[in-house]
């Protein structure tokens, strides 16, 4: 009987254990559950990416969304045992201008004990028909194919500096972070991307020439000016040797849609000093003989006659191809005797009139 009395007494013991441990693990269970939900501290997040600006510890150039308004973005977390998974694939993360920040969903919630690799490149291929971005997954090459410029010019009239932003027109500015971002889990940092921009930009300014006779010239303006014949489509693979010898290789032309011309804004009188009329995208391409510029301009004198003059331009006599990342600029000097124009590169963000030109 006693013994009957102990087998009993152990019974229930142990399920009083059992009934305790089997409570502690729910609760723990329960916790690590509702842990991220009720707290987006622990979510993975991305901050304000910047762009074009090689150096982090340097003031940004400009923030990605002064520019997009979403981001495709892949990622890999490693983890303490060395086990590597996909945790983004091609993620949409997109610019919320009421809250402020990048948002995406589901979130996906930072491990500790693990570590990070982050791609992106903007804006999502999603929001621009016919585009699809990928990447390799053993170097993390992205390619985006299917890019399609339409000559979308963004400004309307003479301004002493371009806008640099092609946010409000058609053309979109593609750009990628080059190298990627690192993180540890432990650290809980938001994800800042670098982007880059991977298609090349031309611009267009025009000055009246210092050969003018003084009181001889009461007007000078543009009537129209065009620059084009340039192909409009193309696909890019990104290559991870040094960016600055390979960014022109990378992108491959398809020269199967009809080409396109850009025109500038009509009737803009040209002050005293040089204005800005031109601001596009180019897919990076080898200049021809076919692409050209071609002004028409009326210079009216002091005794009320209206001169109505036209130029035309082969684009191969001032460069030799379009290079990503580059902002190519000619200067359309206007005086007495035949136009003349000044070329020159530089680069996309630099806004200065150094540039490294020379004279047709």
């Amino acid at each position: 009987m006693n013994r009957l009395f102990g087998i009993i007494a152990k019974l229930m013991l142990t399920g009083i254990i059992l009934t305790v441990v089997s409570c502690a693990y729910d609760d723990t269970v329960r916790e690590l559950r509702n842990q991220p939900a009720d707290d987006e501290s622990l979510a993975i997040a991305f901050s304000n990416g910047i762009i074009d600006n090689p150096v982090p510890t340097t003031k940004a150039l400009a923030l990605l969304s002064e520019h997009m308004e979403s981001m495709g973005v892949w990622g890999w977390q490693t983890t303490q045992e060395g086990a590597t998974e996909r945790l983004f694939i091609n993620q949409d993360v997109t610019f919320s201008a009421t809250l402020g920040k990048w948002t995406y969903s589901p979130l996906k919630y930072w491990d500790s004990k693990s570590s990070y690799r982050f791609y992106a490149y903007a804006p999502h291929s999603g929001s621009v028909p016919g585009v699809t971005a990928t990447i390799n997954p053993d170097n993390h090459a992205i390619s985006i194919k299917g890019v399609t410029l339409k000559g979308c010019n963004t400004i309307d009239s003479g301004v002493p500096v371009p806008p640099a932003n092609f946010g409000h027109v058609a053309d979109v500015d593609w750009m990628l972070d080059r190298s990627g971002q690192s993180m540890q889990g432990v650290t809980r940092n938001e994800v800042t991307f670098n982007m880059q921009h991977i298609l090349s930009k031309i611009c267009v300014r025009v000055r009246r020439s210092s050969t003018f006779l003084p009181d001889s010239i009461v007007s000078i303006s543009i009537d129209s000016l065009k620059i084009g014949n340039f192909i409009s489509q193309g696909d890019f693979v990104q290559t991870l040797e040094d960016a600055s010898q390979v960014l022109a290789p990378e992108w491959t032309t398809v020269d199967t849609l009809p080409r396109y011309t850009v025109t500038s804004a009509k009737h803009v009188s040209i002050p005293d000093s040089a204005v800005f009329v031109l601001e596009s995208l180019l897919i990076p391409q080898s200049v021809t003989g076919s692409q050209y510029i071609r002004v028409w301009y009326n210079i009216g004198n002091s005794g009320g006659y209206i001169s109505h003059m036209d130029n035309i331009f082969s684009l191969d006599e001032l460069f030799g191809k379009f290079e990503a990342g580059k902002s190519y600029v000619i200067t359309v000097i206007i005086g007495p005797d035949p136009i003349r124009f000044d070329a020159g590169v530089q680069d996309w963000t630099d806004n200065s009139t150094n540039y490294s030109a020379f004279s047709k």
